[in-house]
Formats: C-alpha cells, sequence, structure tokens
C-alpha cells in the first residue's frame, strides 16, 4: 500500500477566554483531513522550555481532496471541535508549493499521508511552515541536551520578534502539539515572495540561526513548507488583523 498524497492544508487559530494546557484537552478535527496538529502557542517558562499551556490555539489539517479543504474553510462550525468555545478565530485554505524535510507527525506505517506540493503555483500571499523536533532519550541524556534545546527556543522567540518588525511580515505564531515529543510549527505569512526570502536567507536573525543550525544541529529534524493562502474566512485581532490577508 503507498503513501496518501496531501496535496492541501487548512490552518486554523483560536482565541479562548482562558488558558488551555495541550496535555489536559484536545480538540476534534475535521473527519476528512488525513492529519490533524492543533496545540497552544505558549510563553517560555522558567525552565527556557514551553509551558505548553496558551489561550490561543493554531493547527493545521492536510487533505487528499479541494473540496474537503474547502468544505471546512467554509463551515468551520460543522468540523471543527473548538469552534464553540472559541472567542475568536480565522481559517485559511492553503496550496503547498514547495515541502522539504522531515517531521514526525506522519508515521512509519505504510499508508501513512505525505505532503504533496502542487506543480502549479496560483501566486497570491506568501504562507510558511516551519517544523523543528528532537529525538526522544532517556532521562540522564535528556538533561544534558537541554541547553541545546533552550537554546533553539529561545532563539525561535527572538526570531518571531524580529519578523514583528518587518513590513512584509503580515501574522506569526508558533504552536506546540500532543502528545509531548510532537515536533512544533512556526507559522508566517508575507506580502511577498522577496521579503519572506530577504527575511529567511540573507543577512538577520533567521539567516544567523540557519546557520547555527547547519554548523551546530541545534535541532535534531526541521522542515519548511511554502505554501498560498488560497481563501480565508473568520476575523482574528491578535499580534496581527485578518483583514491583512483578505
Amino acid at each position: 500500500m503507498g503513501s496518501v498524497s496531501c496535496p492541501w492544508l487548512t490552518f486554523h487559530i483560536a482565541q479562548f477566554a482562558q488558558p488551555v494546557a495541550a496535555e489536559a484537552k484536545s480538540f476534534d478535527g475535521p473527519a476528512a483531513a488525513a492529519v490533524w496538529q492543533f496545540g497552544p502557542d505558549s510563553p517560555l517558562g522558567a525552565s527556557g522550555l514551553r509551558t505548553r499551556i496558551g489561550d490561543v490555539w493554531g493547527g493545521i489539517g492536510l487533505y487528499t481532496d479541494r473540496a474537503a479543504a474547502q468544505s471546512v474553510i467554509d463551515e468551520p462550525a460543522a468540523h471543527l471541535g473548538f469552534m464553540a468555545d472559541a472567542l475568536q478565530s480565522w481559517h485559511a485554505m492553503l496550496q503547498p508549493i514547495a515541502h522539504r524535510g522531515e517531521v514526525n507527525w506522519f508515521g512509519p506505517l505504510q499508508g501513512k499521508p505525505t505532503l504533496d506540493p502542487s506543480g502549479n503555483d496560483p501566486g497570491g500571499l506568501m504562507v510558511v511552515l516551519t517544523t523543528a523536533g528532537y529525538d526522544p532519550l532517556p532521562p540522564e541524556k535528556l538533561q544534558a541536551d537541554l541547553p541545546r534545546r533552550t537554546d533553539f527556543l529561545a532563539n525561535v522567540e527572538r526570531v518571531r520578534a524580529w519578523y514583528a518588525t518587518l513590513p512584509g511580515n503580515l501574522a506569526r505564531g508558533v504552536f506546540n502539539f500532543a502528545p509531548l515529543g510532537t515536533d512544533g510549527m512556526t507559522f508566517t505569512v508575507w506580502k511577498e515572495d522577496a521579503a519572506m526570502t530577504d527575511a529567511a536567507y540573507r543577512s538577520g536573525t533567521h539567516r544567523t540561526q540557519i546557520d547555527r543550525y547547519k554548523a551546530e544541529k541545534t535541532a535534531d529534524r526541521t522542515s519548511f513548507t511554502r505554501a498560498r493562502l488560497v481563501h480565508s474566512s473568520g476575523t482574528w485581532c491578535g499580534n496581527w488583523n485578518s483583514a491583512e490577508l483578505g
């Protein structure tokens, strides 16, 4: 049995009245999604690790069929388990156009879903999803590895803060999923492709961290996905405004 190709994504962000812990609550995703990941955008705690508790949650679904993804964007309340509890939410259909790297969401079995970019680029706002993760370790080795992990997390926050100063960056978020050990995801939206390329690869905070990752292996695996924002619904007035995103 071959892999299941998923050439469509949906992204979702929601705010709740109270902070929710990733290990204390899960929200059902769309029945048609081959993969569903949804979790909090949380601060770093005293340990340097994320608290995994937040009132803002975000994540994605992967789909084999465009119509299934579109139906979720058109009627999110009919497909998403968090909608009844959300104070506000925003939903976007994404068409991946490039993907590389490794992420541990898909499992080892035959027939697993794969994220398959389209050869057709429809143009429009650029959405970038990145992931990073670490291999499981026994407690004594994990303790020794914590400085590497907390350093990486601190620099994710430095990149996020830097992106917020750039006119070309329209939205940003960092989300962690359950169970513990599932690779986390960053989400950014860019006004123009050139703005994303300059921020990611030319001189600046992100370029510095790419070079460190290559030289020092600051994470065990990473992935990078580019997608086009095809359609959106809902409203968001957090650290960015959904009106900017069409």
